[in-house]
């Protein structure tokens, strides 16, 4: 079954972000070190100017492992990246793989219909939590909480060991039901 424009939509943005949270470096700083190992770091950052940066041999397992998402880190390697571009990546690559024109009338049906997907909001939603609790260090990707002043894990996973880290992390959540909730 082929996956909906839903499912590649959010593969593809979880597909950036890794590549963002991982790879990206400040292009005015001759430090190598990628802008989210520090989040005093990343809102000193005025105007972001910065590069995707994935080293060749990562680059190369990502084209082997996931041959279609890597399209957009072809896209992206060594750019400059913003949240535009970011978007316009995601979206070419969407249209490319439903066949829906980004910008054509189509495709605006389509975004508008999971902005109303009540599943489609919660995964979106639980997925930048996740990524800002990895992000503060408050979060293992074995879904772990870390207490404050831990070590931070400077290891990079593959994507997929990101993307199983979060599917089976969002697997755990459960929607607080306010009806049952005690008294």
């Amino acid at each position: 079954m082929p996956e909906s424009f839903a499912d590649l939509f959010l593969k593809a943005m979880r597909y950036e972000h890794w590549l963002r949270f991982y790879f990206l470096e400040d292009a005015g700083e001759p430090d190598d070190a990628p802008m989210q190992s520090s989040p005093e770091r990343e809102l000193t950052v005025e105007s972001l100017d910065a590069l995707l940066i994935v080293p060749a041999e990562t680059a190369a397992r990502s084209r082997d492992e996931e041959p279609e998402l890597a399209e957009m880190l072809d896209v992206l390697q060594g750019q400059t990246v913003s949240m535009e571009r970011s978007r316009d990546v995601i979206f070419n690559w969407l249209g490319e793989k439903t066949g829906i024109r980004p910008g054509s009338v189509e495709f605006e049906k389509q975004l508008n219909a999971l902005a109303s997907n009540q599943n489609f909001r919660r995964t979106l939603d639980f997925f930048h939590g996740w990524v800002q609790e990895l992000a503060n260090n408050e979060l293992d990707l074995k879904g772990n909480a870390l207490p404050p002043g831990a070590p931070r894990d400077e290891t990079i996973p593959t994507f997929g060991e990101w993307n199983r880290a979060f599917l089976f992390w969002f697997s755990l959540q459960k929607p607080f039901d306010i009806e049952n909730a005690p008294h």
